[in-house]
């Protein structure tokens, strides 16, 4: 029995070593929550990697799969039915980054603030991102300073860079 558990001990050692991205990705080091319930929306390990350029962050299987989970709708998309207009906080570390609002390029109001887009769209295999962006429509954002979007995508890149999931290219989302 000594035998079996020093071999099970020796096992697991040996896979935390070969394979510490398995441990490492539910460690709470990102997320990104509801603001009024506190609930992970997404976290590490539902991101393949962040777009730089374009402020994307592309999801893996169980991201989307995620995602998806907050779009009731049977057929067509419904506003009342995803995350559209909740309020939402990214952290790093434990750490709020920004505060935002989940919108969508169906919406014609403007926005005045950080927002993740597009929240109303269910995603797939060809369409895997959603993005961060400064304003809705893009661009419109005066509340924060350009210092605070530089901090924002300065934190961002950092936290992703060390887990070699950052991209300096656009993703696959929409030119703005």
């Amino acid at each position: 029995m000594k035998r079996i558990m020093t071999l099970l001990a020796t096992i697991s050692i040996l896979l935390l070593i070969v394979f510490p991205s398995a441990c490492a990705k539910s460690d709470g080091s990102f997320g990104i929550y509801l603001a009024d319930s506190g609930e992970q929306v997404l976290s590490l390990e539902h991101i393949k990697a962040y777009h730089s350029l374009d402020y994307s962050f592309e999801l893996n299987t169980k991201g989307i799969e995620k995602w998806n989970s907050y779009h009731t709708y049977p057929a067509e998309p419904k506003l009342a039915q995803s995350l559209y207009k909740r309020d939402f906080i990214l952290k790093i570390n434990g750490s709020e980054v920004c505060r935002g609002q989940f919108y969508s390029l169906a919406s014609s109001a403007t926005y005045d603030g950080i927002v993740i887009l597009d929240s109303i769209m269910k995603l797939d295999s060809a369409h895997t991102a959603i993005k961060l962006d400064f304003g809705y429509p893009p661009g419109y954002f005066s509340s924060t300073m350009s210092s605070d979007e530089e901090r924002i995508t300065s934190d961002l890149e950092s936290f992703f860079s060390g887990r070699r999931l950052l991209v300096a290219d656009e993703g696959w989302w929409f030119p703005s």
